[in-house]
Formats: C-alpha cells, structure tokens, sequence
C-alpha cells in the first residue's frame, strides 16, 4: 500500500543512515528481513495486538528475536513499538533493501530457468549483467519446469524472456 510505504520512508531512512555511518548493512539487513518475517506471520502479528501495550508487544518482539537483534536493533524495536508501526515493517524492510542496493551499487536479477543453473552457468550470467548493468548483481535463481528450457531474467521492471516456451508461442503466432 502506497500508505505505508509512506509511513516506511522514514524509519527506513534513518536505518539506512545509521547503517552507512556504522558500515553495517548486513547487520541491519538481517535484523530488518528478521523483524518483518516475524510480523508477516499473521498468527504472531495477532498476538502482538493482543499485548497489554506497544511497550509489551515490543518487548514480545525482542524476546522473539534474541541474539539476532543488538542494542540498536531492540531500541528501534521499542521506537516502532511506541508508535505503533509494526504492521509496516516489511515496507520498512523493503524500502530499505532498495536504499542499501542503490547506495552500493547492487541490482537484484531474478533468473527463472526449467532447471537449477550449474555454478558455471550462474557465474557466466552474473558476469554479463554486471558488466551490462555497471553494478554487482545479487542473483535469485528460481526453478520453473513450465518454461521447457532457456531462462528468463528480471531486473527489476525490465524482463529479458529466453524462454523456449516464450519463443514457441511466438513462433506460433508468426505461422498463423
């Protein structure tokens, strides 16, 4: 929703500040993906609800959490927790994965092939994206029998669709 993305920003922001003045990106990374896991499980996001107050739901979320979070990481907890912004914790999460990858550079491809990629493969195509795209790539590989063969990759809004699947069915266009 365009609504929490808009409620997000900020703390999203202020993360991603603290992280580049800490140099800790994977930390707050691992944190965040952590948190927003956590209130994504609708079960657990109700029994946060449920909690007397924001500071006991905070409180339930640390406990949750454990080790993973540091002092800093429990007090945004307790920040969230005051202002009664759980619920928006994976825009949190997501607006600042966008920020950390802008800022090092870093673009997120998605490759969909019919079966998983050998480490040679995936190494030959991270090497061209990042040679096309000037920047490191973090690649998701995704596994779908449907496209019989030949890969598709997403970077971003721009889909490149090798597919056999894809070029049967335009072959078949072209015939008709």
């Amino acid at each position: 929703m365009a609504e929490n993305l808009t409620i997000a920003r900020p703390y999203a922001q202020a993360v991603f500040e603290i992280a580049k003045e800490d140099k800790s990106f994977d930390k707050w990374s691992t944190e965040l993906e952590a948190l927003s896991c956590a209130v994504s499980n609708s079960e657990f996001f109700a029994l946060l609800n449920a909690a007397s107050s924001r500071s006991a739901a905070a409180k339930m979320l640390v406990e949750l959490l454990g080790d993973l979070l540091d002092e800093k990481g429990k007090n945004f907890v307790y920040v969230l927790g005051e202002n009664d912004r759980f619920a928006v914790l994976p825009e949190i999460y997501q607006d600042f994965a966008r920020m950390r990858d802008d800022f090092l550079h870093v673009k997120a491809v998605e490759v969909v092939c019919a079966r998983k990629l050998s480490a040679a493969d995936e190494k030959a195509i991270v090497a061209k994206l990042e040679q096309k795209y000037q920047a490191k790539i973090s690649l998701t590989q995704t596994v779908d029998p449907s496209i019989m063969g030949g890969i598709i990759i997403r970077v971003g809004d721009e889909v490149i669709d090798g597919s056999v699947k894809t070029n049967l069915a335009r072959l078949s266009s072209t015939l008709k």
